[in-house]
Parts: structure tokens; sequence; C-alpha cells
């Protein structure tokens, strides 16, 4: 594999073929000043009536090679740590133009560097690492130095020289982009460069002892789930088949896809576990996950899980704090009301607090203060008339619950409950 200093290299090894064909039966009588061959920006190159005779190589455009792109496996692993490192393969796009002031010079000098181009589709190791080599010889700049100990000569992939056909549309935005007089040019793509890191990265262990479990090719499956509207910490049961692999603790229960939680208890066709506080109200869902442990470890490991089966967390409201209050909620019209309500609201929840049949949505929550609340707050609407209503809250599509209180000694007999009480 080659280091980043590869792709400075290619433009050495292409500028060395040329000068090293100058003088092996080249035009060597056409250029008349030296530097006859370059590698610089187009417009950092001295045009005009007396312009040299040249040849200039250009790296204008350097694009991922399709075939190398997902050659391996992911680098970094759940956890952020590097468990590989992936290699870089990219394809090098060159223009090569000619240049001179006298007849034909420019012709002369493109007819020759494609015929050496044509003649050497594939760069060998000794010419690069020779071309490379060469650069650290005499008095050389920073730059070569740098270039000069790159590794591109022991790179696995060869280097290969493919023209490209560029259309007059992409030569003149080109030239445009460049922004000077244009001059006879060709194009051709260099690959594949392979730019690979050396750092260490984490690497498993080889494997020393082998242990077969032999499972019946059936996971859990998820006929029904009881109660489809649950409320935080509410014990939830699940109807089903194939929830039991080996002992009860190797079956858990996860929520939207996050961490799974230990179920209360576990059979055959059911289980029941209580719903977790770390859920947001709302639609969600809920699957059984059956582990297996393998004989001589502790550890259990994934091995089945069943489909998501939605369900519905509604959200519940707490009693307001101070002395209790018939009803418990207090209100006046055109003022706030605060609500608290369980699981705290998310910052980017719809919510709508509803008085009797009175619809209120709450403003939206500032993207920059908490990322959830564990209150609401609306403003009653001078259109509620005072009185008792009941009250409910909906948080993304999912509502509290209304009970209607059942106690022939209760004042509130008949009602639905949670209530609040709104005062002109």
């Amino acid at each position: 594999m080659s280091d980043y200093l590869a792709v400075g290299g290619v433009s050495a090894v292409l500028k060395a073929l040329l000068t090293t064909a100058l003088s092996d039966g080249g035009p060597s009588t056409v250029l008349l000043t030296p530097p006859g061959i370059t590698n610089l920006a187009p417009d950092l190159i001295a045009t005009g009536q007396d312009e040299p005779a040249q040849l200039n190589l250009f790296m204008y455009y350097a694009s991922i090679n399709p075939a190398l792109r997902n050659l391996d496996l992911p680098s970094m692993g759940s956890n952020g740590q590097q468990l590989s490192n992936p290699p870089l393969a990219i394809n090098l796009h060159y223009l090569v133009t000619a240049y001179g002031a006298n007849p034909f010079d420019p012709e002369i000098l493109l007819g020759f560097a494609m015929r050496i181009f044509h003649n050497t589709p594939v760069v060998p190791r000794s010419v690069i690492q020779t071309a490379l080599t060469a650069l650290d010889s005499g008095t050389p700049s920073n730059e070569q130095q740098l270039v000069s100990a790159s590794t591109l000569a022991s790179q696995i992939e060869h280097i290969r020289i493919t023209p490209e056909t560029l259309t007059t549309e992409e030569i003149y935005r080109l030239w445009t982009a460049f922004q000077v007089s244009y001059r006879p040019t060709t194009s051709y793509q260099v690959s594949v460069v392979v730019i690979q890191d050396t750092e260490s990265f984490q690497s498993n262990l080889p494997v020393q002892q082998r242990a077969l479990v032999a499972l019946p090719l059936t996971g859990p499956m998820i006929s029904s789930v009881t109660p489809q509207m649950a409320a935080v910490g509410q014990l939830m049961t699940i109807n089903g088949s194939n929830f039991l692999n080996g002992p009860a603790s190797n079956t858990l229960v996860s929520f939207n896809g996050g961490t799974p939680v230990a179920a209360v208890m576990v059979q055959g066709n059911y289980l029941r576990v209580n719903v977790p506080s770390s859920l947001s109200a709302g639609v969600g869902s809920v699957s059984v996950i059956t582990n297996v442990t393998f004989p001589s470890s502790s550890t259990p490991h994934t091995c089945f899980a069943s489909s998501p089966i939605p369900f519905t967390l509604i959200p519940t409201l707490q009693p307001p704090a101070g002395p209790p209050t018939t009803p418990p909620y207090q209100a006046t019209q055109g003022a706030a009301l605060t609500i608290t309500v369980n699981p705290p609201v998310g910052v980017l929840q719809t919510v709508v607090v509803y008085i009797g049949d009175q619809a209120i949505p709450q403003p939206p929550l500032p993207i920059t203060g908490p990322a959830t609340s564990t209150t609401v707050t609306v403003t009653v609407p001078t259109s509620v008339a005072a009185g008792t209503y009941p009250l409910r809250v909906e948080v993304d599509g999912a509502q509290s619950q209304l009970t209607q209180d059942t106690n022939t000694a209760s004042p509130t007999y008949g009602q639905w409950l949670p209530q609040v009480g709104v005062s002109a």
C-alpha cells in the first residue's frame, strides 16, 4: 500500500517518463530552454510570443476508484474504536498541455507525449522507484524530499495510464476556469493509487476454543400486546410463541430498538415486562430477543429477535405540587396552566392540552433549552367558561386516559377524572 505522498509520486513518475524519453530519441532539439517538462497549474506558466517549447502535466481532478471503494469491511466498531485501516483507492486525472511560440512546437510535443504514454500503459515498479530516487538527488527542495520517500513503488496495484476523452464542452469549461489562453491539450487517467494508513488498530484474539450449540431455527414471534395503550411503569403482557431459549434470563425485551431489558416473568408463549421510564410518549414498538450462552462461557449472545409490534405509550398526569384541591388542577381564564406529565416531553414533540372538548396546543419549546421537560404549559383561552372540566394531555398523538369515578361516596361520583377547575 502507498501513503498520501503517492499522489505527488505519480506526477513525478509521469514527468520522469517524458524527461527520459527526450534524450532517448525524443525531440530534444525542439526544447530550446529548460525545463522542457513541468507539472504546474496552467495559470502559473508564462505564455506569449516568446514562450518556450515545453510540456506541462497538471493533475486537475482526483476521483474515488469505484472497484476498490467498498473492498474491506467497516473500519469502525460500535464502540468507536478502529478495527482496520481501510485503503483509499483513487484515480488521478491529468491534462497534458503543449506550449511553444514556434510553428509546430505544440503539435510535435503533444504527439511525443501521447506516444510515450501509449507505449507505457503499465508503469514498471523499477521505473517508479528510479523516478522517486532521482527526486532526492542534487539539491532537492523540501517537497521533492517528501515525495521521494513515497511507497508508491511497493503498492500491490499497478499504475496504469489510460487515455480519457473530454468533450469540447468539458475542455471549454476547464480552460475557462483556468482563465488563461488555450493550448493544445489531451487528458489521461492514472489508476489506481491505493493510500492506506499504518496505524495500529484493535484486533480480535485468535479462536482458542470452539463451542457448538444446536438450536431449532424458530425465533420468538409476537401475536399480541396487552395493553395496547400503556403507561410508564405499567406491566405489559406479550403473547406469542418461542419465548424460551434456555434459561429465562436469556429472554429480553427491546422497546423502540433500544437496549434490551429483562422481563418480570417468562413462559414459552407469553411474558410480562414493566414499561421502562426511558421511553417517550407516542407510538413505539416492542420486540422479544432470545440470547444463547455457549458452553465454557457466561456471556450471552443475541440469537433471535421477533418482528417489532407497535403499541402506544400514553402520558400520565401527576398531581400538582402543594396542598390538594378539588379539582386537583386550578386555572384562570387567560392565565397559564402548568401540568406535570410522565414521561417527560421532548423538545420536538407535539403537545395538545384538552380542557373538556377545547383543544389548546402548547407553543413549541425553545431548541436551545433542555431536551426534555416534565411540565406542559398552555394559556387557558378566555372562551372557556368557568366550570369544572375533564383534563387530558396529548403527546405525539398519544392521549392521556380519563377514568370514571365509581366511588358512590365520592363528590365526583360518575364524573371523568382528572379534572381542572377554571375560574373567571
